[in-house]
Order: structure tokens, then C-alpha cells, then sequence
């Protein structure tokens, strides 16, 4: 029987956790919403995107604010984001051949230039949607 009760303490307390960090969650009521993890102290809560130049947010930092519009990176980047942290919707864009990536609010990544990953190619970015970008990929 001990094992029983066990186990439905464990569940419990699974779905309790569960619903406390949603209630956490912050929500920003203009239009979208910003859900942030105050646990995890990758996830950047300011609106601007961190870009480094080594892996694991590590490194030379170049800023980039939402206001800025369209940026070429700096050659220190270009082809050579190896991690980042956005606290913004920001399209990550490859000119030649061109790709885009959409990255939201809240994203991080640790190693984004690892084996096959888009910090290899990028070129520059815009804030917004890559829906949005200066010259949209056709489909």
C-alpha cells in the first residue's frame, strides 16, 4: 500500500509544479504575449538580441535593439554566431543562397554554429518576422 501512496504523492506534486511555474509566466497585454522562465537565467528579458562570439553566451557581445532595423553583422559574426539570446521576435537571415530563420522571444542557444546549425551562414538580422523582412523569401 506505501507504494501506492507514493506514488500518487509523486504525481501530485508533479502536476502541482507544473501549474505553479505557470503562474509565473509574465504577460505583456499589447497585442502579444511574452511568457518568461524566471528560472532559467539563459532566457533574456530584455527587448534586444545578444549575439556572441564563442559558444555558451560566451565572448565578444555585439547588441542588437529592435529599433535598429535591418543589420549586416559585423565581420567579428558574420558566419560566426556561435551562441545567442533574444528577448525579441527577430528574423536571422543568410543573403547568398538565402535563408531565414525566425527566432522569438525568449529563444537561446548555446552552440547555435555547431555541425549544421544557421550561426554558420547568417549574414545579418531584422526584428519582427521574417515574414516581414525587407525582401521575403517567394513561395
Amino acid at each position: 500500500m506505501n507504494v501506492k501512496y507514493c506514488l500518487v504523492l509523486i504525481v501530485c506534486m508533479i502536476l502541482t509544479c507544473g501549474f505553479v511555474n505557470n503562474i509565473n509566466a509574465d504577460c505583456n497585454c499589447n497585442g502579444a504575449t511574452k511568457i518568461v522562465n524566471s528560472n532559467d537565467p539563459n532566457v533574456l528579458s530584455e527587448d534586444v538580441v545578444k549575439i556572441f562570439a564563442h559558444w555558451d553566451l560566451n565572448g565578444s557581445v555585439f547588441l542588437y535593439n529592435k529599433t535598429d532595423g535591418y543589420i549586416q553583422l559585423p565581420d567579428e559574426f558574420r558566419n560566426n554566431v556561435q551562441s545567442f539570446q533574444s528577448g525579441i521576435d527577430v528574423c536571422f537571415i543568410k543573403w547568398y543562397p538565402r535563408e531565414q530563420v525566425q527566432i522569438h522571444a525568449g529563444d537561446y542557444h548555446k552552440n547555435y554554429a555547431a555541425l549544421t546549425n544557421f550561426g554558420q551562414r547568417m549574414d545579418g538580422l531584422y526584428a519582427g518576422l521574417c515574414s516581414d523582412v525587407i525582401c521575403p523569401i517567394s513561395k
